[in-house]
C-alpha cells in the first residue's frame, strides 16, 4: 500500500484552494470587464421551449435575466393551432420593441389599420381593416415598435419565433 507524506497531502489541499482562488478571481476579473456568462441554447433545448409554449397557449419563457429594477425576458412563441394565437383584440407589446426572428412555418403579419373585420381565419388571426399586410416566413427578421397592434393569419404551422423585448 501507498504511503503519502502528510506534508505532501497538505501541499496538494493548499494547491487546490489556490487553484480555486485564482479561477475565482479570474471570473470576477472577467466580469468586471463586460464578459459575461454566455447561455447557449442548441437546437433540442429550443425545441422543448417551443413543445412548452404550444402546450402553454403558444408562449414559453425562454431566457429572464434581471438587473437592478429591470427584467428580461426572451420568449418562444408557437402559433401552430387556434388555441396558440393572440387574443382577439390582437397582440401588441406594452413599453418595449420586440426584435422577431421566425425560425419555422410562416404566416401573414398584418400591422395598423382602423379595425378588424368581423371574423378571423381559421386560426384566430383577425384580418385588420386598412393594415399593411407582410408574409414572414423561417429566416426573417421584423422589428415591432412599442404598443403596435398586429395580427397573424394564413398560418404554415408549425409557425414559430422568438421574441426579444428591447426597452
Amino acid at each position: 500500500m501507498w504511503s503519502i507524506p502528510k506534508p505532501a497531502i497538505i501541499g496538494a489541499a493548499v494547491i487546490a484552494a489556490g487553484a480555486a482562488w485564482y479561477g475565482k478571481s479570474v471570473a470576477q476579473e472577467s466580469a468586471a470587464k463586460g464578459v459575461g456568462v454566455v447561455t447557449v441554447f442548441d437546437h433540442a433545448k429550443l425545441g422543448a421551449s417551443f413543445t412548452r409554449a404550444l402546450a402553454n397557449g403558444g408562449t414559453a419563457p425562454l431566457w429572464s435575466h434581471t438587473s437592478g429594477d429591470v427584467t428580461s425576458n426572451v420568449s418562444v412563441h408557437s402559433r401552430d393551432e387556434a388555441r396558440s394565437v393572440c387574443p382577439s383584440q390582437g397582440c401588441s407589446h406594452k413599453g418595449y420593441m420586440a426584435v422577431v426572428i421566425v425560425t419555422s412555418g410562416a404566416a401573414t403579419l398584418v400591422v395598423g389599420g382602423t379595425g378588424k373585420a368581423a371574423a378571423s381565419d381559421r386560426f384566430g388571426g383577425q384580418l385588420v381593416q386598412g393594415g399593411q399586410s407582410h408574409r414572414i416566413s423561417q429566416g426573417d427578421v421584423f422589428i415591432m415598435p412599442p404598443d403596435t397592434f398586429h395580427w397573424y393569419r394564413d398560418v404554415a404551422a408549425p409557425f414559430r419565433y422568438i421574441e426579444v423585448p428591447v426597452p
